[in-house]
């Protein structure tokens, strides 16, 4: 399954909210429903809401997957939304694999208010 995106007009964030596992089949139609909602964008700021989200193993194809995928996004900053420890160390796996390829800064938040605020710090 494809993790539900949705573009914040007003704070120019992409939000994704991840509830089931998924598979490297969905992997490019995901970014590329990522670029499609970036394009034009001055910034390029992730909201990655895991707070519902499965636990996961990520194969070595899947993690190759994701970070030559997450090259064409050109992302500023991700915050990474209600992480659990378990989700948390996740998380990091594919910011890890996503930053041998794309320097970017990322966060962890337990609010959305926090996480919207730290990611408006960067536009003002």
């Amino acid at each position: 399954m494809i993790p539900e995106l949705s573009f914040d007009d007003n704070s120019e964030v992409l939000k994704i909210k991840f509830t089931e596992p998924w598979i490297e089949e969905v992997i490019p139609e995901f970014f590329s429903r990522m670029r499609a909602m970036l394009d034009g964008r001055g910034h390029r700021n992730i909201i990655g809401d895991v707070t519902d989200a499965a636990q996961q193993k990520y194969t070595k194809k899947f993690r190759q997957m994701i970070a030559d995928e997450s090259e064409s996004l050109n992302l500023d900053r991700v915050a990474i939304l209600g992480a659990n420890p378990v989700l948390k160390m996740m998380a990091k796996v594919l910011l890890a694999v996503i930053g041998k390829k794309l320097l970017v800064e990322a966060n962890f938040f337990s609010k959305e208010d926090d996480a919207f605020e730290w990611l408006k710090g960067e536009t003002e």
